[in-house]
């Protein structure tokens, strides 16, 4: 019951800092994070795909609703979501399942945390930047954009799972 809590909380924060900081940050076209995917990645290992996809539907949904986006943050939340076991299986090596009951975010070693982070940013910033721009004409300011903004949301986003983990989970 704590942990739903805790998880809770977690949502509400990531949407706050998404909307009223990260999104009121202007720095370029090209500058444009995502840390409310940090709440797909710390979501429990051994959670239920199901509710990985509900949950990951529903921040997307509520970041569209909030910043007008028409749906491109609930399309690339979900695929996310729903392509999470591969990702896990890339960044961890070897195939994970929901019973697995070693497997957890604070035990992955911080190289295999890092490949998560990345390749979940990376999947969440292709889907939305090519359904942003729906058009290959501009396909190098796509790819720029691409390339900084999933940067820069891998890194705030490690730093926002490494404070989720060492302060709250493992206390």
């Amino acid at each position: 019951m704590q942990k739903n809590i805790l998880y809770a909380v977690a949502f509400v924060v990531l949407v706050l800092l998404q909307i009223f900081l990260i999104d009121n940050i202007y720095l370029g076209i090209y500058f444009h994070p995502f840390i409310y995917t940090a709440f797909i990645i710390i979501l429990p290992l051994d959670m239920k795909h199901i509710w990985v996809m509900l949950l990951a539907t529903l921040m997307g949904l509520t970041i569209d609703l909030l910043t007008g986006t028409g749906g491109l943050n609930v399309i690339a939340a979900t695929a996310v979501g729903f392509l999470r076991p591969a990702l896990l299986s890339a960044a961890i090596g070897h195939r994970t399942s929901a019973d697995e009951s070693m497997l957890a975010l604070h035990r992955l070693q911080p190289k295999n945390l890092r490949w998560y982070i990345l390749l979940a940013t990376l999947l969440h910033g292709v889907i939305f930047f090519m359904l942003d721009s729906i058009s290959l004409s501009n396909l190098h300011h796509t790819l720029l954009r691409l390339l900084v903004s999933c940067t820069t949301s891998a890194v705030l986003i490690w730093y926002i799972v490494k404070l989720f983990i060492e302060k709250i989970i493992i206390k």
